[in-house]
């Protein structure tokens, strides 16, 4: 009778487990599967924008994307552009987080955070505009202060050599605020006693930071750098605004690629091709990330 009663309560959980799950479930697969099922439906066929027929043409789109050369330097583009930023943006963040969590002037922090977290709550497209001004290779207010310092003018965004360099820093620049909360909120969870054993046993404080404070705050520092890693992938705005790609590509994206095929050129079956390409990437990248910190990154 225990049995049955066991068993009639279990099922009435998984149905009411079932029913409060299927609205996120239903709601997952309109916002996010669907929407990957037809990316890689319409990479398949040709057509354009202005026009419902399209003629299916296999792989060709992806013949097309992989033979040609500004696709491979799109490719190189994005992998940098990841590689800079999220190297930066991760490194910056933890230092940051880590300074501000043992100084004890409050006011100096709350000024210190106030500062680097603004830039995050401001629009992309408003940053844009504002760092395109700063950074004009003519009357620009950097170059104009390294004339006054008597230093040779910057060409920041007009040099296909520092264009991306530049890109980076704005885009780190932006987005550090937002990383130091999150390794912030994970420092502030390491119990105090480990700290107070550490300096009982006169642990310096740089073999303290890699020895307790690293491995601490590891999963942190993993889900960061995820979540970093994919938005530098959807990087556009800043692109679109401060250099359209240029000059001579050499900040064109993935992303920014995917859109000049789409709304510039008509082609949405190569735009949709290189869309699953980026998917591709993305889903490799968090793979790789979360297989080689496997053994780093401590739970417990």
């Amino acid at each position: 009778m225990k049995k049955k009663e066991r068993s009639a309560s279990e099922k009435r959980d998984r149905l009411l487990g079932m029913i409060t799950a299927s609205p996120a479930a239903i709601l997952l697969c309109i916002f996010t599967v669907y929407p990957v099922i037809y990316l890689i439906y319409r990479s398949l066929f040709s057509g354009s924008l202005i026009s419902a027929k399209k003629e299916f043409v296999g792989f060709d789109n992806y013949t097309e994307i992989f033979a040609d050369e500004t696709f491979h330097k799109v490719l190189a583009n994005t992998v940098i552009y990841t590689v800079l930023f999220v190297g930066l943006t991760m490194v910056l963040a933890i230092l940051i987080a880590v300074w501000l969590n043992g100084s004890r002037q409050k006011r100096l922090n709350n000024m210190v955070e106030a500062c680097i977290f603004t830039p995050h709550v401001i629009s992309m497209v408003s940053v844009s505009i504002v760092f395109l001004w700063l950074m004009e290779p003519d009357t620009g207010f950097f170059n104009m202060i390294l004339t006054r310092l008597g230093l040779e003018k910057y060409p920041f965004l007009s040099s296909p050599s520092t264009a991306m360099i530049s890109l980076v820093l704005v885009m780190v620049w932006k987005s550090v605020g937002y990383y130091v909360l999150l390794v912030m909120a994970a420092l502030q969870t390491v119990p105090v006693s480990i700290y107070e054993a550490a300096e009982l046993d006169n642990t310096s404080k740089i073999r303290t930071f890699f020895k307790i404070t690293l491995p601490m705050i590891s999963p942190t520092i993993l889900f960061t750098s995820v979540v970093a890693s994919i938005a530098s992938f959807k990087i556009f705005d800043a692109v679109n605004v401060m250099t359209q790609g240029g000059p001579v590509d050499s900040t064109n994206t993935l992303v920014y690629y995917i859109y000049a095929y789409a709304f510039r050129y008509g082609k949405p079956g190569i735009a949709c091709a290189a869309g699953v390409v980026l998917l591709i990437l993305v889903c490799i990248m968090t793979y790789v990330q979360f297989g080689v910190s496997r053994n780093k990154v401590h739970y417990q």
